[in-house]
């Protein structure tokens, strides 16, 4: 009669794999949602600072004359709203572009994210964001 290898050990081998996958899984997960949420905040802020740039209109032609054809979007007055509002909002992101472009306020933010598991496979430890959004100023012409 032959003498059958033992199994014995063999459970614990297959358990420590699904636990080191589930840990790894896990992981991604983790770092996902940290680059999507720093991400989605960013936009947020974007599109936030957009739109204070959208409202920077001549406010005096505004209130003499209401809202006709001649309001128009200050070029100098929106990159001065952008930035304020960059300041005073609480997120972490960094201004790196403002633009008008056919009455189209564009606004283009960068920031860093570090995510707790895969930070290590990059030198920096950090993946850059970069988010642009745009506004227009709306508003009908008084009849």
């Amino acid at each position: 009669m032959t003498k059958r290898a033992s199994d014995d050990g063999s459970i614990l081998v297959l358990s420590l794999g699904v636990i080191v996958i589930c840990i790894l899984a896990l992981a991604v997960v983790v770092d996902a949602s940290t680059v999507f949420l720093a991400r989605r905040a960013l936009q947020s802020q974007a599109d936030a600072a957009a739109l204070a740039g959208a409202q920077a209109i001549d406010v005096d032609a505004y209130y003499s004359g209401g809202a006709d054809a001649r309001i128009r979007l200050d070029p100098a007055g929106i990159r001065a709203a952008v930035e304020r509002h960059v300041r005073r909002d609480p997120g972490d992101g960094r201004l790196a572009a403002v633009s008008l472009r056919n009455d189209i306020v564009l606004v283009a933010m960068t920031d860093r994210v570090r995510p707790p598991f895969s930070g290590w496979l990059t030198p920096s430890g950090s993946y850059d964001l970069e988010v642009e959004a745009g506004a227009i100023l709306g508003y009908r012409p008084s009849r």
